[in-house]
């Protein structure tokens, strides 16, 4: 039930047409997640996303995942964009405008570590164990944290992109991605869950100041999560279609107050599967002496 980590993805839209995209990579090899927002100032942002995951999908199966250079995997995710563009451009005849542009987050796990880029928005939440053991007074578990920071900038009240991936020309670097590393726990294990911005995002996590002082726009789609996540590991039956069929739970339960497309990928590392069915099976074998 525990002898390996799990992986899945799931998405939703309340729009005619989802522009975001997923995969989930699992082999003898690696386990990873992808998501991608495409664009919808782009004309093709429903296949820029397609794409960039498709080329990355390739590289990633044929790279040695101890030692990625995601700097050259996602200047290859972009390239696949800008041949594109030059093809659509020579058949429609388009001019200079920009046609591809998605963000994009990717999260492989390797024998001992978590590795992590990304481009773009959406948010990466990195999840202890232990995250259910908190008392109801705590809405989040402080061993959940965000470790996205946005490659955003404000115009005229809103986030704008300074990263991606587009069919613009490799030279201006906006390819190049954030690039994070974790030491996996052994213990309490880690829950990692990447997602578009439609779901959580810190450049949509807004501060204000009014009169009655500083503010915080509440957002429930975490919350929920986390209450969604609690259920799964409850029923201890640990396995990936369990844990897509639970995201699939909580993507229906927030798409009534969905504006945008809404996708995630989870992955859950054995040392949490081990931890959460130690810790049940040892309450159970107490609820049993009693």
């Amino acid at each position: 039930m525990a002898n390996k980590s799990i992986i899945a993805t799931a998405t939703i839209t309340n729009k005619s047409v989802n522009q975001d995209s997923k995969r989930e990579i699992s082999t003898s090899l690696i386990n990873a997640v992808l998501v991608a927002d495409g664009l919808g100032s782009y004309k093709y942002a429903e296949q820029s996303s397609i794409l960039a995951i498709e080329a990355m999908q390739k590289q990633l199966e044929v790279e040695d995942v101890d030692y990625l250079d995601f700097n050259k995997l996602f200047r290859i995710s972009q390239e696949s964009l800008i041949e594109l563009a030059k093809q659509v451009k020579r058949e429609e005849n388009y001019g200079s405008d920009n046609l591809f542009g998605t963000t994009l987050i990717v999260l492989v796990e390797t024998e001992k570590k978590i590795k992590i880029a990304y481009v773009g928005n959406g948010a990466i939440w990195h999840i202890r164990g232990n995250f259910d053991e908190f008392s109801s007074i705590y809405s989040f578990p402080w061993s959940a944290v965000n470790l996205l920071n946005p490659h955003t900038v404000e115009e005229r009240g809103k986030e704008a992109l300074y990263r991606l991936i587009s069919d613009r020309n490799t030279d201006c670097n906006e390819y190049i991605p954030s690039i994070i590393e974790i030491e996996k726990d052994s213990y309490q294990g880690d829950i990692f869950m990447i997602c578009s911005d439609g779901i959580y995002s810190e450049d949509q996590r807004i501060f204000g100041r009014n009169s009655t002082g500083v503010w915080v726009k509440y957002d429930s789609s975490m919350r929920i999560f986390f209450e969604h996540l609690k259920c799964f590991f409850e029923k201890i039956d640990y396995s990936s279609e369990k844990l897509h069929d639970a995201l699939i739970q909580y993507l229906k339960e927030i798409k009534t107050d969905l504006d945008d497309d809404a996708t995630l990928g989870v992955l859950i590392t054995k040392s949490t599967l081990e931890y959460q069915l130690r810790k049940r099976t040892n309450i159970n074998e107490d609820n049993t002496d009693k």
